[in-house]
């Protein structure tokens, strides 16, 4: 009988964190990060999140404006457990960093040919 018992509370307990494991990844929410812009995208919602300096605070919006643009910028995957992933954003500055390259100018010299006189081709 009290090995009876030990099984079905020690089941129980299994149980029990098998859901809090099962409910605590459910919660996370996806979004992707675009650096440059320093702009989240909810892609459970389809919401933007960016800094707004007016307001000196996060803006949530389903358009951003138009002076912000993420097109042709790097991206990356950002897991979150609810909906202010901006309280994160010092961190995925520091971690998704844009590295600034320098592009130099080479200027090409073509090379020609001498047509030499008397020739008909």
């Amino acid at each position: 009988m009290f090995i009876m018992k030990k099984i079905l509370v020690i089941l129980a307990v299994l149980f029990a964190l098998g859901s809090f494991n099962q409910v605590a990844a459910q919660s996370k929410v996806t979004y992707y990060y675009y650096p440059a812009p320093n702009v989240y995208y909810n892609v459970s919602t389809g919401d933007y999140l960016y800094y707004n300096p007016a307001n000196t605070g996060w803006v949530t919006v389903k358009t951003l404006p138009s002076g912000i643009t993420i097109t042709k910028t790097p991206r990356h995957i950002v897991y979150y457990n609810g909906n202010d992933v901006w309280k994160e954003n010092g961190a995925h500055k520091t971690k998704y960093k844009i590295k600034k390259t320098t592009v130099t100018k080479s200027t090409a010299v073509k090379k020609s040919t001498p047509v030499k006189k008397g020739n008909k081709n």
